[in-house]
């Protein structure tokens, strides 16, 4: 059989995998200051000229759009992470299903439009929603090829592939938001990003891909990829499910709330988690048939997210009204206990996710797809009571039940696996946990005695 030359090869390179890890790592948390630092101060500025109900509309048509992006995954390009015996033949395959897949969201979206826009008596969402559907489009002709930046753990180009299109989208967005005053600022800005990220993934990678329907190796990646999917479904319930839910039945000024709360929030504390999935999958998937390394790999990640995570969402926790008050105007004020409800959540996400990436390195993930499937029926059961006790701070509630209830099953299977002392664990877990409990205190009683009302409010104020 003749191989296609166009096809990249991995390039095995004497580079140790732990001087790889700490430039990834670097690139990586470049990549997310860049990117999410200019967006969260985007983001204040547009919460300051938008109003919730813009917002609430762009949640809704994000949410639909993710939603079906989440619950038809194939799970292909972590296959193609994941395997480790000649992934290039399979690039083609990935690339055509992915297109496929995508086009075919794309009609059913474009159409289905006017029925979406009635289950959430809002008329305005018709076109948004034809509009947004057209990113569907870009990300399925997206150049598989750059699936190697990751898998070989080349983080440099893959920060430049992140960074470019937030620049576009930041240079889109502004200036319409000042001119229009309307949520097709966030739209046009959200298609420009599309088509800056696929173009961006043919000038940076020179793989070309073509057109191969080869069934038997698309079986192939959904062995593994099944699993992925699975997994997606769950995100998608837990995650857009909730946007949706809020929607319909709460109103979409509410969801605007909502939206806003999950970005300064549970939005921050993520980029780090994707920080660490994004280095330590390919990192642990090299270390799959070193039980040791692999072992130690889960424990330092470990204790990075706890050394870190824990006192972000702690520090948050205690000054989410005085953030509020000072960036983005009282009008946003309901949003400070639903932040103070995901900063809890957030903790708990912290501890879970090395055990989530193990799981899918090793080739096992349908042990945290189990696992968050039960979360999800804690959800479900959970929702609709909390929400009508408590309005939306109890759909709050019920996200942050399901991940605690769900959790200690985590942790322990992940320490069964992998031969973990608990002692070992508990240490890693308990003394950033016992250290932030008592700065969140220290904080809390200088917050209150000294009332940290800061001049720039009144700064701010004026803008």
């Amino acid at each position: 059989m003749k191989t296609n030359k166009s096809v990249p090869h991995i390039i095995l390179t004497e580079e140790p995998l732990s001087k790889k890890v700490s430039k990834g790592v670097l690139w990586v948390t470049a990549g997310a200051i860049c990117t999410k630092g200019l967006y969260f101060a985007c983001s204040i500025v547009l919460a300051r000229l938008l109003e919730p109900e813009d917002f609430g509309l762009m949640a809704v048509a994000m949410a639909i759009v993710t939603f079906s992006q989440g619950t038809t995954q194939t799970g292909f390009e972590s296959a193609l992470i994941q395997k480790q015996d000649n992934p290039e033949d399979y690039l083609n395959t990935a690339w055509t299903f992915e297109l496929s897949r995508y086009a075919i969201l794309f009609i059913l979206f474009f159409f289905a439009a006017p029925v979406i826009a009635i289950f959430f008596t809002e008329q305005k969402a018709v076109p948004i929603l034809r509009v947004i559907s057209l990113t569907m489009l870009f990300q399925g002709l997206r150049n598989i090829g750059v699936v190697y930046f990751r898998k070989n753990l080349d983080f440099k180009k893959q920060f430049v592939l992140e960074v470019v299109p937030v620049l576009a989208n930041i240079c889109v967005v502004l200036p319409l938001a000042f001119t229009l005053r309307n949520v097709w600022a966030l739209v046009w800005a959200s298609i420009t990003a599309s088509v800056a990220t696929c173009c961006m993934s043919y000038v940076m990678h020179p793989y070309r891909p073509r057109l191969d329907f080869n069934v038997e190796r698309a079986k192939n990646l959904f062995n593994f990829g099944r699993w992925i999917l699975g997994s997606s479904i769950i995100v998608m319930i837990r995650e857009q499910g909730l946007t949706i839910f809020i929607g319909k039945f709460l109103g979409i000024p509410v969801l605007g709330f909502f939206n806003r709360a999950s970005v300064f929030s549970m939005m921050i504390f993520q980029q780090l988690i994707e920080i660490v999935w994004k280095v330590g999958y390919p990192a642990y998937s090299q270390l799959q048939n070193d039980p040791k390394r692999f072992k130690q790999a889960y424990l330092k990640t470990l204790r990075l997210l706890t050394l870190i995570g824990i006192p972000m969402a702690g520090g948050l926790f205690v000054l989410s009204e005085n953030f509020v008050h000072l960036f983005l105007t009282d009008k946003w004020l309901p949003i400070v206990p639903i932040m103070q409800i995901m900063c809890l959540t957030a903790i708990l996400n912290f501890l879970n996710t090395p055990a989530g990436i193990a799981f899918q390195a090793m080739g096992r993930p349908e042990i945290g797809t189990k696992i968050a499937a039960l979360g999800v029926i804690v959800l479900v059961i959970t929702i609709y009571p909390l929400a009508i006790r408590f309005g939306v701070i109890g759909v709050a509630w019920s996200l942050f039940l399901s991940t605690l209830i769900t959790s200690p099953i985590m942790w322990f299977m992940s320490i069964k696996t992998m031969h973990i002392p608990w002692i070992e664990f508990s240490k890693l877990v308990l003394v950033p946990f016992l250290s932030t409990l008592i700065m969140s205190i220290v904080i809390q009683g200088v917050n209150k005695h000294f009332f940290l009302k800061l001049t720039l409010y009144l700064f701010c104020a004026r803008l």
